[in-house]
């Protein structure tokens, strides 16, 4: 099969202006919804020609992240063509709440399925369901247990991009007594990257001092840290597994008056975190541009649609966002986001 690889594009004509989207890079608890809609519920990009309709679910829709990746997918439905809907649980815990958006989803009669499953493994059997009744479906971020319930896989190697972001902090740090903050326990996504943040970590001669979940919450996440550096002063860096958490373990480190003593580093790239960079507080994060995962999983969804060459599995590039290329890839996202109506 022939290489499906289109990243999406960031300038794009027509532009709403900036200023329109004020608030996107707030915490979960006010980051934007989509224009007209709350997060969690719908968003469609369609017109009366459409050639079908692909229906989005992510692992939740209270996150920057997550609201740049219904961006990317809303963009790539007008691009080619498709009304695209984009749902999420309220927040990545809720297995449940997403295998009922997976049925409802089928028994509407969409032509094709996009979904993040939260938990692969509980999802995994609803998923065959809804494929086996001949419904397209394309794994987005996360595979699951089952390779024959889906027809194709975007993301990235979750694994292999936490380890490159730890061996750039073992390179650039030296003397590392590291504090992970990681997402819900047992959740394959975090799981897969705290063990890529340890390995890179272990192998540039860091120490892990404590691993801690904080279930992908900022205010958690506050907790976490303060709680982390009370019991363990020698830390000097934080890695989180998402950019909430990042977010939430440098208020922490502001707290305790040691903004000059530890780095911060999450992942994502979401405009809380490229913000928070550019202002000289986080000190990075390992840029996934989530633009790129909605809009190439659609993408990959109507070529399925269409019969056309697509590959199985479809691997996204990443970035590293430091203090030095942090602005410019602030601007490309907010004019995403901007083009898909946020």
């Amino acid at each position: 099969m022939k290489q499906t690889k289109r990243f999406f594009a960031m300038a794009l004509a027509g532009a709403l202006t900036v200023g329109c989207l004020a608030g996107c890079g707030g915490s979960s608890s006010d980051a934007a919804a989509p224009a007209g809609s709350a997060s969690g519920s719908a968003a469609a990009a369609s017109s009366s020609d459409s050639k079908g309709t692909i229906q989005v679910i992510t692992m939740a829709l209270n996150t920057d992240y997550w609201h740049a990746v219904q961006a990317g997918a809303i963009q790539a439905g007008k691009d080619f063509g498709y009304e695209v809907n984009v749902i999420g649980p309220n927040d990545e815990s809720n297995a449940q709440e997403q295998c009922n958006e997976i049925l409802d989803a089928a028994a509407n009669g969409v032509d094709a399925i996009v979904v993040a499953a939260n938990n692969p493994d509980t999802v995994s059997s609803t998923i065959a369901e809804v494929h086996a009744q001949g419904i397209p479906v394309v794994a987005m971020e996360v595979t699951v247990p089952d390779e024959d319930a889906y027809d194709a896989w975007v993301g990235v190697d979750n694994y292999k991009i936490e380890k490159q972001l730890a061996d750039y902090i073992g390179e650039t740090y030296d003397d590392l007594h590291v504090g992970i903050i990681r997402g819900i326990v047992g959740t394959e996504i975090h799981d897969i990257r705290c063990q890529g943040i340890e390995d890179g970590i272990t192998e540039a001669g860091g120490e892990i001092v404590s691993v801690q979940p904080a279930d992908s919450d900022r205010a958690k996440a506050v907790n976490v840290a303060e709680n982390m550096l009370q019991a363990n002063p020698e830390i000097n860096a934080f890695v989180a597994t998402n950019d909430e958490m990042a977010l939430g373990a440098y208020e922490a480190v502001k707290a305790a008056g040691k903004e000059d003593e530890i780095v911060v580093f999450g992942i994502d790239g979401s405009t809380g975190a490229l913000e928070s960079i550019i202002k000289g507080e986080l000190t990075g994060t390992l840029d996934v541009v989530a633009t790129n995962l909605g809009y190439n999983s659609v993408e990959v969804a109507t070529k399925i649609l269409e019969g056309k060459d697509y590959d199985k599995e479809n691997e996204d590039e990443v970035v590293i966002a430091t203090k030095e290329n942090a602005q410019q890839l602030y601007d490309d996202l907010k004019t995403s986001l901007a083009n898909a109506g946020f």
